[in-house]
């Protein structure tokens, strides 16, 4: 899919702009702070209908504004327009598809695709399990959009069992909810569990030829309930009666997805702890690419890829690698404070923010 254009109205920087954009994408140069990365998170958040930087909707705000407008129209693949309007105000979020209301987000996920790519996403590999948990849960909805509706699903009966567990109740009331939290657990589980199974294998793929320090990356999942992938209901609903004094002792759920992790690994070691900063990027940006891949290969859909600043740190071999997988797969945004950008990505058209340029 390409994207048009986009209009802000009040959003971040931008009290009212709108841009054209290249069917091939555009570089986006500027010095610091003038609004690549606001520009980009706008493209970004008319995908998923929220902040790709986890901003809430109210700090997307411009200072002083009552709330602000997206409109974005985009081609699809099979040349069809597809205009998308996000409003927020006053605390109240509208979605609008081709003008008509939409009250899913899910049929935005369903239908726009977008890879966001940044320096911050060093996070997943060091940051806490929170950060894993929301990229992964993302990544599986752009693949698979009803995952989506299970999640919430999920994450709402987690939140009543946990006040059931707060307050006093029966055990035929507890028995309930421990059966309503174990089916929905285990409609969670195989998307995640087919997810890494996609994304394992495409680590071993072209992938891993970016980096020579990168070819043993490998991701697993650890869950709070041992082999949580490989039990059935009765397993779950036994092991909840078994852990239910601990449960009423800390009147939460202690087990579930909503608590499990990701694991990157390097040969058989945690990057965490055993891989430098420049593998940690460098995977990072790996997976990013194998999510544009899979999102392609699984939905038909081409993504479009957002390139937030990513390149400073990067040597002129790693980021020639990086280019020649993105170029002519679909429609990319490089976002860079400096002209030698054009370098690597030439002949991209540049717009150019900020005063003096």
């Amino acid at each position: 899919m390409k994207l048009h254009s986009i209009e802000l109205h009040d959003f971040r920087s931008y009290e009212q702009q709108k841009f054209g954009f290249e069917p091939e994408g555009n570089l986006i140069i500027g010095p610091n702070g003038s609004g690549k990365t606001n520009l980009l998170e706008a493209i970004a958040y008319t995908s998923i209908g929220k902040s790709i930087r986890y901003h809430s909707d109210g700090d997307l705000v411009r200072q002083q504004a009552a709330g602000f407008v997206l409109t974005a129209r985009y081609k699809t693949d099979l040349d069809n327009d597809l205009a998308v309007q996000l409003s927020y105000v006053e605390n109240r979020k509208i979605l609008k598809i081709n003008d008509v209301l939409s009250r899913q987000l899910s049929d935005l996920v369903s239908r726009v695709k977008v890879i966001y790519l940044a320096p911050d996403d060093i996070g997943l590999i060091n940051g806490s399990p929170r950060i894993r948990r929301q990229y992964f849960d993302f990544a599986i909805s752009q693949l698979f959009p009803a995952y989506l509706a299970l999640l919430r699903a999920y994450l709402h009966i987690v939140d009543q069992r946990n006040r059931l567990l707060k307050t006093e109740h029966g055990k035929s009331e507890k028995r309930s909810w421990d059966l309503r939290f174990v089916e929905a657990l285990l409609a969670l589980y195989p998307y995640r569990k087919q997810y890494l199974e996609l994304l394992n294998a495409e680590l071993q793929g072209d992938f891993a030829g970016i980096s020579d320090n990168t070819r043993q990356v490998s991701i697993s999942y650890e869950p709070a309930l041992k082999d949580a992938f490989a039990l059935d209901q009765d397993s779950l609903i036994a092991h909840l009666e078994n852990i239910a004094p601990k449960e009423l002792l800390w009147q939460r759920s202690l087990v579930g997805a909503h608590l499990d992790d990701y694991n990157f690994r390097i040969s058989e070691n945690t990057m965490q702890s055993f891989a430098s900063q420049g593998q940690k990027r460098i995977a990072v940006i790996i997976l990013k690419l194998i999510q544009a891949n899979l999102v392609k290969e699984t939905t038909g859909i081409v993504p479009i890829l957002l390139f937030d600043d990513i390149f400073a740190e990067l040597d002129a071999q790693h980021s020639q690698r990086i280019r020649d997988l993105a170029c002519g797969c679909g429609q990319i945004f490089v976002a860079a404070p400096k002209e030698d950008i054009a370098e690597i990505f030439s002949p991209m058209t540049a717009i150019r923010l900020g005063e003096g340029l």
